[in-house]
């Protein structure tokens, strides 16, 4: 069964998840080559991204606005 993501967010935590999607999909690429120069190598940048978008997932209902997601994926992969 394929699950579908829904359009039109309702609660303030659906506008956030949307937010959060959307910031992983354009920061993806920037995440994993600063992890990959960070770490030394691309496999251990996969697993540095992972765990900051995680973490930055755990986290996301204190969250108040959303523009503040791309510094806090940005803060907790230089953490990790």
């Amino acid at each position: 069964m394929k699950m579908q993501p829904r359009l039109s967010p309702t609660g303030l935590f659906d506008v956030r998840y949307a937010a959060f999607l959307e910031t992983v999909a354009y920061l993806s690429g920037r995440l994993h080559r600063y992890c990959a120069r960070m770490t030394g190598s691309t496999l251990d940048a996969e697993d540095v991204m992972q765990e900051a978008l995680f973490e930055a997932y755990r986290k996301i209902e204190k969250l108040d606005d959303t523009s503040a997601l791309r510094p806090l994926l940005m803060a907790f992969q230089k953490r990790v």
